[in-house]
């Protein structure tokens, strides 16, 4: 990798992470009303996204991945909970299953779409366990799987799949 698409990949990564954590956001400002309204809530995880496209196209190699992803959940912490921790366990379980199973999966879309499924499920039940300890979850496991899981996972996945080769397109021109 050339010197200068290892500053830009630097440079670019983390930007864009920082502009989609303000995109998931405004989403949730804009569209509540839609994407929370009962019975069910919908969950665009957008940052997850990119984090998950840092992994599958091994990205995260190549840059302070997990220092992007402790700020970023630092920041959903601050932001969304104002308790720290519950965001940042979340961002890392999550990342840290992908990496890990990674290897076992190539890089075409399917395979990318179970991976990301995987650690959608990993963030969704940690932060699910942890609204459980500090009592501010309201639902048990299967209404929860029924009502915020299968919708949030489904946009997710949607979202993923149609950015996928336009983010692996752009992963190949800054590596």
């Amino acid at each position: 990798m050339a010197g200068w698409q290892f500053i830009r990949l630097q440079i670019i990564y983390p930007l864009i992470l920082l502009v989609l954590f303000f995109v998931d956001g405004n989403l949730m400002s804009s569209f509540g009303s839609f994407l929370l309204h009962p019975p069910v809530h919908i969950i665009p995880m957008l940052t997850l996204i990119w984090l998950f496209y840092g992994v599958q196209f091994e990205i995260a190699d190549h840059l302070p991945f997990y220092f992007y992803v402790v700020g970023i959940g630092v920041l959903f912490d601050i932001y969304y909970t104002e308790i720290l921790g519950t965001y940042t366990v979340a961002f890392l379980a999550a990342t840290i299953l992908m990496q890990k199973l990674r290897p076992y999966f190539d890089e075409r879309i399917m395979s990318g779409l179970l991976l990301l499924l995987l650690g959608l499920l990993t963030y969704l039940l940690v932060t699910y366990v942890a609204g459980s300890i500090i009592n501010i979850a309201n639902l048990s496991l299967l209404p929860f799987i029924i009502k915020d899981v299968l919708p949030t996972a489904f946009l997710n996945l949607v979202i993923a799949a149609l950015a996928y080769y336009p983010s692996w397109s752009l992963f190949q021109r800054l590596t």
